[in-house]
């Protein structure tokens, strides 16, 4: 077969803000709601909000909802402005009475700066461009985040790394152009896909130090070897809600005034009815908080429940907004979206709770990915993607995936046919390590 013929077009683009990450334990989310409705919502932002449409009033924006926490990855200057006073005050009342130590109720703002890294690209799946554009960081030790959205797809890289990232994707193949600030790439579908990748980093004292802590992996099988010991080690299991069943939607590309404010009306109530507690499992249960409990009675009393177990809504100034959402709440949501909404379509959330690893983990991205790309297996074949390949029933044909990296968690997203083959080798990664010799 002529991998050739194949070939296709990739852009990756650094966005302008200078990004924070914040980290709400999901007890805690009723009492940032407000700030949090600033944020999506808000014409306060800056003297242009008032303007544009609130679907692209952000270079970059992610508001996620998921059984671990809330993340928002949002500019610096909302950070400051919006959720750290509210933070402050919260951390005082339900945080860690440890000074100098972090608390799993604590509200968490990250000192580091950080860019993202638009990805516009067709022709791969998105499987194969989380094995490729987050291999070649993951092997220069740079810890990332990765979120896969209906259009694009974002790397978050800390901001002092930017000139490494440059220099990783350019030993890959990756060509920069300076006068538009982004590189091109030609992606093939058969070149080395078992990867390597970053990790999210979530604490305020994250990287204070410039220099890794763990050198690099030297390859790719060291670095999977690497992160299912992490997770192995902190007892970090998959976790699995089948009754989630998820599906990717997005805005249209064509302006429409009254489409956008419905979906906001209608997002709004989501957001409102929406009071998790985590139990430990990926049941939640409602906070009482003033009128978002009202809200929460209402819809229960009413038979219409549409809180939110998991939700995730990226805003961009480039492209129409991206939500990913439960599939029962396309009645309420789906109307102003555009997306493929059948049943039969449905996405399972496998979740990584990383909250317990330490700050200078890197490479669970791509660890996780590369192991879902061999499936059950040990062999060092190189995995191929070209058109076709994923047919028949050959059990070690790569799990098609996306991913969500949240501020305490990383989330892989399957379709449901393919859900037991992901779990399966995701156990297999664990067993591979507890059974190799100390």
């Amino acid at each position: 077969m002529a991998d050739s013929m194949n070939l296709i077009t990739a852009q990756i683009s650094f966005l302008g803000p200078q990004l924070a990450l914040v980290h709400i334990p999901i007890e805690l989310y009723s009492f940032c709601l407000q700030p949090i409705l600033r944020l999506l919502f808000g014409e306060d932002h800056d003297e242009d909000a008032a303007r544009i449409s609130w679907t692209n009033r952000h270079d970059f924006l992610n508001v996620s909802l998921t059984p671990v926490e809330c993340s928002i990855i949002c500019s610096r200057y909302l950070a400051d402005t919006y959720v750290a006073p509210v933070a402050q005050a919260l951390n005082q009342l339900y945080g860690s009475n440890d000074k100098g130590k972090e608390s799993k109720t604590d509200i968490q703002i990250s000192s580091e700066d950080y860019v993202a890294i638009q990805v516009d690209g067709q022709g791969l799946d998105a499987g194969q461009r989380v094995l490729e554009l987050t291999s070649p960081l993951a092997m220069a030790g740079i810890s990332i985040f990765f979120i896969t959205t209906y259009f694009s797809d974002y790397i978050l890289v800390p901001l002092r790394s930017r000139n490494t990232v440059t220099k990783a994707l350019q030993q890959r193949g990756f060509v920069f152009s300076q006068s538009v600030d982004a590189f091109v790439s030609q992606l093939s579908p058969s070149s080395p896909a078992v990867p390597h990748g970053g990790r999210p980093i979530y604490s305020p004292s994250l990287y204070e130090n410039s220099a890794p802590t763990t050198p690099p992996a030297k390859d790719i099988p060291e670095l999977q070897i690497r992160t299912f010991t992490k997770l192995k080690k902190n007892n970090i299991s998959p976790l699995v809600d089948s009754d989630v069943h998820l599906v990717s939607c997005a805005g249209s590309r064509e302006f429409d005034a009254e489409r956008d404010a419905q979906l906001r009306d209608d997002l709004l109530q989501v957001l409102i009815a929406t009071m998790p507690l985590a139990d430990g499992t990926c049941k939640t249960k409602p906070l009482s908080n003033g009128a978002s409990s009202l809200a929460s009675r209402v819809a229960l009393a009413s038979g219409l429940n549409f809180g939110a177990r998991f939700l995730s809504l990226t805003i961009t100034a480039g492209e129409p907004i991206s939500v990913l959402m439960e599939h029962r709440l396309l009645g309420r949501l789906g109307q102003s979206l555009l997306g493929a909404k059948s049943e039969d379509d449905a996405l399972i959330p496998i979740t990584l709770d990383l909250r317990d690893l330490p700050l200078d983990a890197t490479g669970i991205v791509c660890g996780v990915a590369g192991r879902l790309a061999q499936g059950s297996t040990d062999e060092d074949e190189q995995l191929d993607f070209s058109p076709g390949s994923g047919s028949g029933p050959d059990t070690n044909v790569p799990v098609e995936i996306s991913f969500l990296s949240t501020v305490r968690a990383g989330t892989v997203i399957v379709r449901a046919s393919h859900l037991e083959k992901a779990v399966d080798a995701l156990k297999y990664g664990m067993e591979k390590v507890a059974e190799a010799p100390a």
